[in-house]
């Protein structure tokens, strides 16, 4: 059966094609008779119209390449345009190398030592007039030489990856690379190119810093405004109140069972947790009212910490500081500004 309806289609095939060809033979006799050459196939209007939005589809696509080019090529290929150029930055990638990891440790061990220290003149002095602000002092003079000893250990090796990013940036014609943890997409990645400059054997100069009072991006140091005098006013009273738990606990676990002494534990937990909550929350909401204020004051949309800003952008982080100086006296910082979004709003508590 099937073999007889192909026989049918190519008959009729067949046919199409001989009167086809017969219709194309009196088209060039008429022709000739009138004197003129045979004309092809007349175009339809559809077949025109499709090929103008053709046309048109293929100069939209050119021209969205050449845009493509002109916003990625680097600035030594072609002059950057003036609009801002945001990238980003893999921070763990470059911090996970060796040169940081050796520093880390180094850091580490005189902290814990610094600590022992402290740790021990407060078992000391305990509960002996004066003691409090001789353990303040002694506070801030430890805290001190742990912050000496760190800049001194990470200071060259955070110049050289700011320099390295600094330099790729100029490079590509960047003005802000954000971390990489805040970025979804959108904007060219440059990890590769600062780990490469940083790991040269070379000197790598700093250049010129960049103008960023104009950026579209704010940031604060959080860092700093955590070592202000009231942070470590709490700091000292909560170290004052782990001890006194810790005594408190060393004196009743030996009467307790295994299941009393894990929930002396719990409980003695849960209360440090709402003490460090209760005496750290006001100034937190002081900090994040000081930003907001700061970013309306000065018209920025968006302000955040500077550890996920790795270069450019606008620094308020006086400005902060300044508002919330005044806001501890009952300056207008008190009063809720209008909402900015702040990434990682609170300090982190050490």
């Amino acid at each position: 059966m099937a073999d007889v309806e192909e026989s049918v289609v190519e008959t009729k095939g067949a046919d199409l094609s001989k009167k086809s060809e017969a219709d194309q033979k009196t088209a060039e006799a008429k022709a000739a008779d009138a004197g003129k050459k045979p004309e092809g196939p007349t175009e339809s209007k559809t077949n025109k119209n499709s090929k103008i939005w053709i046309a048109v589809g293929a100069v939209v696509l050119i021209a969205a390449c050449i845009c493509g080019w002109l916003f990625f090529v680097p600035n030594d290929i072609i002059k950057a345009p003036p609009a801002k150029r945001v990238a980003s930055l893999d921070a763990d990638a470059i911090y996970a190398l060796d040169e940081f990891k050796n520093a880390e440790k180094q850091m580490k061990e005189f902290s814990d030592k610094k600590a022992a220290e402290f740790d021990k003149a407060l078992k000391e002095k305990n509960g002996k007039a004066g003691a409090e602000a001789e353990l303040q002092l002694l506070y801030r003079q430890l805290q001190n030489e742990v912050e000496v000893n760190n800049n001194k250990t990470m200071l060259p090796l955070k110049n050289k990856v700011t320099a390295a990013i600094a330099y790729v940036s100029a490079k590509k014609g960047l003005s802000v690379v954000l971390d990489k943890r805040i970025v979804v997409c959108g904007v060219p990645d440059i990890t590769d190119e600062v780990k490469t400059v940083f790991q040269q054997k070379e000197e790598v100069k700093l250049p010129s810093e960049e103008d960023g009072s104009d950026s579209p991006i704010a940031y604060f140091d959080q860092s700093i405004v955590r070592k202000l005098k009231v942070f470590g006013e709490v700091d000292i009273k909560l170290t004052q109140a782990r001890s006194d738990m810790a005594r408190e606990y060393e004196k009743k676990a030996p009467k307790l069972s295994d299941s009393e002494r894990e929930a002396m534990q719990r409980e003695m937990s849960a209360r440090f947790e709402a003490l460090s909550q209760q005496m750290y929350a006001p100034l937190y909401q002081k900090v994040n009212n000081s930003v907001n204020k700061v970013a309306k004051d000065l018209g920025i949309s968006l302000v955040l910490n500077k550890q996920t800003v790795m270069y450019g952008g606008r620094n308020i982080t006086d400005e902060v500081i300044d508002t919330f100086n005044a806001s501890l006296t009952g300056g207008a910082a008190d009063e809720s500004a209008a909402s900015v979004p702040v990434a990682d709003k609170a300090p982190a508590a050490k």
